[in-house]
């Protein structure tokens, strides 16, 4: 008979802004997702144009606050009320609920300890027939901070 594991993460996920760190809970049910999600999706669909052409500005505030809401039910309760008292630009919000999606919309795959990171490890090695690899790189995500 064969045996299959699962990893349960228990360790809370850390988004860092600035000198703050907000703490998303390890795992969330699929269903709380789901019906958090909904809401930013609801207040998108309303966000379309009027008559007379223009952006309805009170559907963008709307989305705005459903983003708001949206990651705060993620959030362990000490950092959703750090969060609530946090001013932050909209290019931050949209990045923290993207990164939300992917930790807990099953893009990524479980730990398989408390001290792995969420997401998918890349393969060693390169990929494809290409002669070298890319030109540029990207700074890695993590913990550390510049002095």
């Amino acid at each position: 008979m064969a045996t299959k594991s699962f990893a349960l993460r228990t360790e809370p996920h850390v988004a860092e802004i600035g000198d703050t760190e907000l703490l998303f809970a390890p795992e969330v049910y699929g269903d709380e997702f789901l019906d958090a999600y909904q809401e930013i999706q609801d207040a998108r669909r309303g966000m379309g144009q009027s008559e007379d052409d223009e952006i309805d500005v009170a559907a963008v505030r709307d989305v705005h606050k459903s983003i708001r809401v949206f990651l705060s039910k993620l959030m362990e309760p000490e950092s959703a009320t750090v969060f609530a008292e946090m001013r932050l630009p909209d290019r931050v919000l949209v990045e923290l609920m993207e990164w939300a999606v992917e930790l807990y919309g099953g893009q990524g795959r479980p730990p398989t300890s408390s001290t792995d990171s969420s997401r998918a490890s890349r393969r060693a090695g390169t990929s494809g027939t290409a002669p070298s690899r890319s030109k540029g790189s990207t700074p890695a995500r993590g913990r550390s901070r510049a002095s």
